[in-house]
């Protein structure tokens, strides 16, 4: 069994999801769902849209070996995978805000995957191994797939907390990232079209979260929503503490979400990037398209409505629910995905 990497002809829409230096794809599955792995029953199993050169690495990532200690913060991307990195550093770091202030959370957390070409230019370009010499325990962050994280997760079973996030907030802030930091220079119609086609990277997005949907009851699997997350920290940061074997008390869970808040985090720049976004100015050559963007951008619930069409956003909750139906899945993940109250 391994995995299979096959090209993407090219065409209008895979043009319009191009980025700075990367214009081919590759659809990335497995040659056949494992038999002896009885949690992959539950997985989608739809091919991954990668850059072409993720085919480098794929072997890697799939036989990488994963340690019973290891924590493994897993999302789509712009799902809220920074603010839950830096929750789950500090609750398994016994709160020590003074390391993380001087220690940058890239350096503590590292990623496996390789979704940007910058990787490669800011010398990030192998994370694998920088991963594979940590001590643990070991806390991992990536935006893969199930069927496509390091085989040995679904049989060592290491702690995995899993953040989902309403798709049209998702999308925005997806669209924001590559315009600033993959330097994407299509229109915000081309990215939205191409999002609602699944052609940006580490799509499918809706399977994405539906296949950890299904495995939320497994007892080393944390769901978590950023709705949750923005709506009460203190109760998400206490369910984090206590699924990862530790214990905090009022006062810390109060303090640790004080820490979290957008106000303090925003300006975190441990957390925020800043360096790298400064590294990435330099590549270019260009100060960034949005002169005020951080990577760390709004932090907000809904902030779709300011920037989607009403005709944008009945087109995404249309693809919402169909896809929801036609993976058969319940009414309550229809409502966090459709960011719906009804």
């Amino acid at each position: 069994m391994s995995i299979v990497c096959e090209k993407v002809p090219q065409s209008d829409i895979v043009k319009k999801s191009a980025y700075y230096g990367v214009e081919n794809y590759v659809l990335v599955k497995r040659s056949e769902r494992p038999k002896d792995i009885e949690i992959a029953k539950k997985w989608c199993m739809e091919p991954c849209y990668m850059p072409s050169f993720y085919e480098e690495i794929a072997q890697r990532i799939e036989n990488f070996e994963v340690r019973p200690d290891d924590v493994w913060v897993v999302t789509y991307a712009k799902c809220g995978t920074t603010w839950t990195q830096e929750m789950v550093w500090q609750i398994c770091n016994d709160l020590d805000y003074e390391t993380a202030k001087n220690v940058a959370l890239i350096e503590r957390f590292p990623f496996i995957e390789f979704g940007s070409i910058l990787a490669r230019d800011l010398e990030l370009t192998d994370e694998v191994s920088r991963a594979e010499k940590m001590p643990s325990p070991r806390m991992i962050k990536t935006h893969l797939p199930a069927h496509l994280l390091p085989r040995q997760i679904w049989t060592v079973r290491p702690k995995i907390i899993y953040v989902a996030r309403n798709t049209k907030d998702t999308a925005i802030s997806f669209y924001h990232h590559y315009r600033n930091i993959h330097r994407f220079v299509g229109t915000f119609d081309d990215f939205m079209e191409a999002f609602l086609q699944d052609k940006i990277i580490f799509s499918p997005f809706h399977t994405h979260i539906i296949d950890f949907w299904r495995m939320r009851h497994e007892e080393n699997i944390l769901f978590l929503t950023y709705e949750d997350m923005k709506r009460d920290h203190p109760s998400v940061i206490e369910k984090t503490a206590k699924f990862l074997g530790k214990s905090l008390n009022e006062d810390q869970i109060l303090e640790l979400a004080d820490h979290l808040s957008f106000a303090k985090f925003s300006k975190n720049p441990s957390v925020n990037f800043e360096k790298i976004l400064k590294k990435i100015d330099t590549l270019y050559g260009a100060e960034r398209p949005d002169e005020d963007y951080n990577f760390v951008r709004k932090g907000v619930m809904g902030g779709f409505r300011g920037e989607m069409s009403p005709e944008l956003i009945e087109r995404f909750n249309k693809w919402t629910k169909n896809e929801v139906q036609k993976w058969n899945c319940d009414t309550e993940i229809e409502k966090i995905l459709l960011f719906s109250t009804k």
